[in-house]
């Protein structure tokens, strides 16, 4: 069991430090950068990751799958793909910190319990409980951490843009509307990915160790994930004639970020994927908690060191209570799983 802790702890370092990687693409504009990371993030690193756990035959435990359950898992991943669009643009008007913090507090309510609705694995009473404690201690760290966001805008004053028709709309509010649809939306990752499960047990059947066989529930689940992203990035670059960015001076350093970017990013979902095999039953829900309640502890840390709390002293304290809260949250999550 501590192995596979270990493991969920390398998770949510990648899990908590890809956001920041959204940060600083220039010369770049959003849509060149998120059509490459689509491209090989989102399509080509789960068949890579799998090609290298699994070997060449991967594919023909998709193959064997049938059709309503692949499309079911790749549905989920469409959903998830429209809100990480959200997710990205968030981090923009308000920062790696808020964003993440709001998320993840959502995700976490529905991809936890949703998984325990589709694999039966409803833990005993007191068990459930417990977990339930822990969500809600969890959920009051995450108001605390958008209490902080909200105290730091106050503080900074009120950014505007102009809207469509003249009007205005503040900058924070959409990236906080954002933040909430994006949270409901990441939860698709791993209630797809729970109902993905069929060809990992054909390849478990096959020999394959469960450890690797988790891999193939991303190249499902990513498939819709890229439909979404990879099309809106190409309306955007096709609407704002941006696809001059791919040769722009300097676009190496952005080119060396797309790879960056999508390596982190994916290393979180093939190591997570890792951790909840070897935690049991309890893996897709409780592991999940778990694995973003510390991402958002790490994505926080990046925060503070990017400066995004700088010069805001009373909503950075408030902020760091409310990573204190989580951790309290976890500790309690951590023990439902040695009951």
């Amino acid at each position: 069991m501590a192995a596979a802790f270990g493991v969920l702890l390398l998770a949510t370092l990648f899990q908590g430090s890809f956001g920041i990687c959204f940060k600083k693409y220039q010369p770049f504009s959003w849509e060149a950068f998120w059509a490459l990371f689509s491209i090989i993030g989102v399509l080509l690193m789960p068949h890579i990751w799998a090609f290298i756990g699994i070997g060449g035959d991967y594919f023909s435990y998709l193959a064997q799958t049938p059709a309503p359950m692949l499309i079911g898992g790749a549905l989920a991943g469409f959903f998830w793909g429209i809100s990480s669009i959200w997710y990205s643009r968030a981090i923009d008007y308000i920062g790696v910190s808020l964003v993440t913090g709001i998320n993840l507090g959502l995700s976490n309510l529905l991809g936890s319990l949703v998984p325990m609705a589709i694999l039966g694995t409803w833990p005993s009473p007191s068990v459930l409980a417990l977990i339930l404690v822990g969500q809600a201690v969890l959920l009051v760290g995450v108001v605390i951490l958008s209490k902080a966001g909200f105290m730091k805008r106050a503080e900074q004053g009120e950014e505007e843009q102009s809207g469509e028709g003249g009007g205005k709309k503040s900058l924070f509010m959409v990236g906080f509307i954002m933040a909430l649809a994006s949270g409901a939306g990441s939860a698709a990752i791993n209630i797809g990915a729970t109902a993905s499960g069929t060809p990992v047990n054909i390849a478990v059947a096959a020999g394959v160790a469960p450890m690797y066989a988790s891999l193939l529930q991303w190249t499902v689940v990513f498939a819709g994930g890229f439909v979404a992203n990879f099309f809106y990035a190409l309306y955007k670059l096709i609407k704002n004639h941006t696809f001059s960015d791919y040769t722009k001076p300097g676009c190496a350093k952005a080119y060396g970020k797309v790879l960056l970017t999508s390596f982190v990013w994916f290393a979180a979902l093939g190591v997570y994927g890792f951790a909840t095999s070897m935690l049991g039953d309890l893996g897709p829900a409780v592991g999940w908690v778990m694995f973003n309640g510390l991402a958002l502890i790490v994505a926080n840390a990046w925060g503070f060191k990017d400066g995004e709390w700088k010069g805001f002293v009373k909503p950075r304290n408030v902020a760091l209570i409310g990573n204190l809260v989580i951790i309290i949250a976890l500790v309690i999550l951590g023990v439902t799983n040695v009951m």
